[in-house]
């Protein structure tokens, strides 16, 4: 995760990485989220795959996220809409994200079964990857039986969704000290 090149204090860019806010609360875009599967693709999945000529009207070759949503739309981890656009600025939902996380797994044609949640009923496009996200543990529903699919994502949330899609899960004796970990201003252990 990489935070945003501003001072949090006064939002006037810097270079001084130790300002820079990572905004867990903030939403996450669709380009965002691309560029943070992108990083994780192999080393040589990445070199075979890579292209910059996007599919879509609003991404170009040179835009920040160009070759990363390129590159996914290629490999049919993300998708755009039916105008032909990605929105890339626009944040994303928990039913689109649920499909990128998703993708990245085989044999994840589950059906969905009515009722599983309380507002989704089976034949929307997202309907089995929201399943599959579930059935895998990447993401879950809420106490009163909802998924929330057009709900957007926070930053936050989408790190614990990536993480859970890598299977990462914190060993204390894997970790850094804390001294020497990554921290970002806005992102305290008190704000968790």
């Amino acid at each position: 995760v990489v935070g945003y090149p501003v001072d949090y204090r006064t939002g006037e860019t810097t270079s001084d990485e130790t300002l820079w806010p990572v905004k867990p609360q903030g939403n996450i875009t669709r380009a965002e989220v691309a560029s943070i599967f992108y990083r994780l693709l192999k080393d040589d999945v990445r070199a075979a795959k890579t292209t910059n000529v996007s599919p879509f009207s609003d991404v170009s070759a040179d835009d920040w996220y160009g070759t990363t949503v390129a590159t996914l739309a290629e490999m049919g981890i993300v998708g755009g809409y039916e105008d032909g656009s990605f929105h890339p600025n626009a944040p994303i939902s928990r039913a689109e994200f649920a499909a990128v996380a998703t993708r990245f797994f085989e044999n994840t044609d589950i059906a969905y079964e009515e009722g599983l949640f309380s507002d989704i009923r089976g034949d929307e496009w997202f309907a089995k990857n929201f399943a599959a996200a579930f059935r895998l543990g990447l993401i879950g529903g809420y106490p009163d039986g909802s998924a929330r699919p057009a709900r957007t994502i926070t930053r936050a949330e989408a790190c614990a969704i990536v993480n859970r899609t890598l299977q990462r899960v914190p060993e204390k004796d894997h970790l850094r000290p804390t001294s020497e970990m990554r921290t970002w201003p806005d992102n305290s252990d008190t704000n968790a």
